[in-house]
């Protein structure tokens, strides 16, 4: 990460926004004793989003000598608050992201960063096919026939809304969902 980080501020001038999006998720009921994936979505959600922020923190403070402000957006999930059988994991981690942008929000504040968390619900993207509880699965395509599910273009557009505000303006949370998902 921290050579990505170096190697876009070589070729891109610095980095200003950091939108980090990766994750895993993951269901299963809690008995089945699941170890490998329990770690797997720690490793990813938690410390992939932790080397991120390790390697791209600097940069974003140095941007903002140029710019007077840089963000730093994390993907989190209405799982951070909502409660999903058999995603207890999954959402402990999401809970963890949510809770430290706050934090880094408090951190890096005075220094002209601003730190997002977006919650999302349902999106469509390539995670619904990691899962492999039948419960979760069924819940999914039972999912896709009620309601439209948010696009990455979506996602897209709310983090470039969150980016666009003046630099006096920070988004601390933002919770983004389909028009029919009830919770």
């Amino acid at each position: 990460m921290r050579a990505a980080a170096d190697r876009g501020a070589a070729e891109f001038g610095g980095a200003d926004l950091l939108f980090n999006n990766a994750g895993v998720v993951l269901p299963a009921p809690v008995e089945e004793l699941a170890a490998d994936q329990w770690q797997h979505q720690i490793d990813l959600n938690i410390t992939g989003l932790m080397n991120a922020i390790g390697a791209f923190t600097p940069k974003l403070v140095e941007a903002t000598g140029e710019r007077g402000v840089a963000d730093l957006v994390d993907t989190s999930s209405i799982a951070a608050r909502n409660i999903f059988p058999n995603f207890a994991v999954h959402s402990a981690t999401k809970a963890y992201v949510t809770h430290l942008s706050r934090h880094l929000r408090a951190e890096l504040g005075s220094k002209n960063v601003r730190v997002s968390a977006i919650e999302p619900g349902i999106v469509t993207t390539e995670l619904q096919s990691h899962a492999t509880d039948e419960g979760a699965l069924a819940w999914l395509e039972g999912s896709k026939e009620s309601m439209e599910w948010l696009t990455p273009a979506d996602i897209a557009r709310t983090v470039a809304f969150t980016a666009s505000l003046p630099p006096r303006v920070n988004l601390q949370q933002v919770t983004v969902m389909p028009t029919g998902q009830p919770s």
